[in-house]
């Protein structure tokens, strides 16, 4: 089974976490740590990989739970 990937993304005056394919399922959260911690922890409970995001669309950090990491082309 492949992972699934997990967004934490600046919203505003808030952040958001939803799971890539599934952006109704969101969750919002007060600060970027919380969003963070929340993404990280979905994605090992499912195998997957975490991105932080600000607003600008720019990734700020990843993390990997799987079981082989991937390399991808920053935009």
């Amino acid at each position: 089974m492949v992972g699934r990937n997990f967004w934490a993304v600046a919203d505003g005056e808030q952040w958001k976490v939803y799971e890539e394919g599934l952006p109704d399922q969101t969750t919002r959260h007060a600060g970027r740590d919380e969003a963070w911690e929340a993404a990280k922890a979905q994605a090992a409970e499912l195998k997957g990989e975490a991105f932080l995001q600000d607003a600008d669309g720019a990734v700020l950090d990843r993390a990997w739970f799987g079981d082989l990491p991937r390399d991808i082309k920053p935009v």
